[in-house]
This record gives C-alpha cells, sequence and structure tokens, in this order.
C-alpha cells in the first residue's frame, strides 16, 4: 500500500484521497521548469497539488490550480492551506474549458502533467481514466485553451511520453506554439527515451535549448543530475 502521504523539505502532500499519488513525472516537471519570472501561473490537472506546491517554493507567483476531479480538488486545497505559501495558491475545482470561460485571467507560465493515454486499455477506476486517459482534455484542446489564457509572454510547461513526441511538435507549430527548451528523459542509461518534458512559447524563440537526462544508475539510485534537481525538494536527498 503506498503511503498517505509524501513529505518534502518544505511542505507535505496528502495524497490519500487523490486520483493519482505523487510520482516521479510531477516531480521532474516541477523541479525543472524555471518559473522565477512568473507573476502568475496555472496549474492544469493538479490533482494532489504537489507541482503547484514546487512551483510556489520556488518562485514568488500566485498560482491557480484546476482539476476536473472533485476529490483531487479538495485534497490539493487542504494540501494548498497547510503550506507556507497558502496566500498565493488557490485549487479550483473545473475543467480547463470552463476555466478558460469564466476567468479573465491571463497566466505568464502553465504548466500540465495532463492525460496522455490514447487508445490504451481503459481498465482503471473512472477517477483514474480522467487523470490519464484523454477524453475530457485531449492535447489540441489542452494547447488551444492554454493559448487563450496565456499572457502575451506567456509559457506552456508539459511532460509526456516519448512516443507522443512527434504529435506534440506538429500540434504545437498547428497552434502557433514555439518550443524553447526541451527535456528528454530515460529511465536508465541503457534504456531508450520514454518520456520529454517541452516548454512552449507564444513569442519565437531563435535558439530551442536542448538538453537530456537519466533518472537511474543501476538499481534504484538516483543520477547525480536528478539528484540536483530533487535536492531543493526532498526530504532525504
Amino acid at each position: 500500500m503506498s503511503n498517505t502521504w509524501f513529505e518534502f523539505k518544505q511542505f507535505k502532500v496528502n495524497q490519500q484521497n487523490a486520483a493519482f499519488k505523487v510520482g516521479t513525472d510531477a516531480c521532474l516537471l516541477g523541479s525543472w521548469i524555471d518559473a522565477a519570472h512568473a507573476e502568475r501561473i496555472l496549474d492544469i490537472g493538479t490533482g494532489s497539488g504537489v507541482i503547484a506546491l514546487m512551483l510556489a517554493q520556488k518562485s514568488v507567483a500566485t498560482i491557480d490550480a484546476i482539476d476536473i476531479d472533485m476529490v483531487s480538488s479538495r485534497q490539493a486545497k487542504e494540501n494548498f492551506e497547510a503550506s507556507p505559501w497558502a496566500k498565493r495558491l488557490t485549487a479550483h475545482h473545473k475543467s480547463l474549458a470552463l476555466y478558460a470561460g469564466e476567468t479573465k485571467r491571463k497566466f505568464d507560465l502553465i504548466v500540465s502533467n495532463p492525460p496522455y493515454f490514447v487508445g490504451s486499455t481503459k481498465n482503471l477506476s473512472e477517477r483514474k481514466k480522467n487523470a490519464r486517459h484523454e477524453g475530457e482534455l485531449d492535447l489540441p484542446d489542452l494547447l488551444t485553451l492554454s493559448w487563450r489564457l496565456a499572457s502575451d509572454s506567456g509559457k506552456l510547461a508539459l511532460i509526456l511520453p516519448f512516443d507522443r513526441y512527434n504529435e506534440l511538435i506538429a500540434e504545437s507549430l498547428r497552434h502557433s506554439w514555439h518550443v524553447e527548451r526541451q527535456l528528454l528523459i530515460r529511465p536508465r542509461h541503457h534504456k531508450t527515451f520514454n518520456r520529454f518534458i517541452v516548454v512552449l512559447s507564444k513569442p519565437p524563440i531563435q535558439n530551442i535549448k536542448y538538453s537530456e537526462i537519466t533518472i537511474y544508475k543501476e538499481g534504484h539510485d538516483y543520477t547525480e543530475d536528478v539528484i540536483k534537481l530533487f535536492s531543493p525538494f526532498y526530504l532525504h536527498l
């Protein structure tokens, strides 16, 4: 049985009611993204709120976090209220489409660990289907609605399976986003890439920054690169 909580250096994430627990994907996204210059951030599909909390730790931004799952959004709200940044964090139980239709806010940074399985066997609970399978929110809609919500200099950061890399690049161009940074992720040195993080920008970018990272050494020890990323957050690093 997985823990009902995950303790970081500066905050604690209770996750007993979240559709999905704290995972490596979310922590990679939250630790790798540069949020230093963002004044307002939107976290789409916040779950337990872990990405929003990581970004609150590393920025002075006001952060809105939305989730279509009511129980997860309540869990995020509780975690926000218990954190040192409660005044800067707000959880909303809303779909992205509904939120985009209601708010007049514009965001400097939008982040999402989105639903990304397409055509897979959906042998999960309904809540986990919504959290991990495209249905309520597909990639074109995510890109379109994020564009609407982004400020003129806004950025969108996503983590996705590597087999959707070409699709993401094509869809980004189709929706007027420009690739700014990419991080290609492999689980171990002898494995192929299985995830990637991409930062998309509204303004055109002249020099795209590419980098790679390997998660584990032999066994289950993190590589030095991952330790460097996670050390501001993970309690035992």
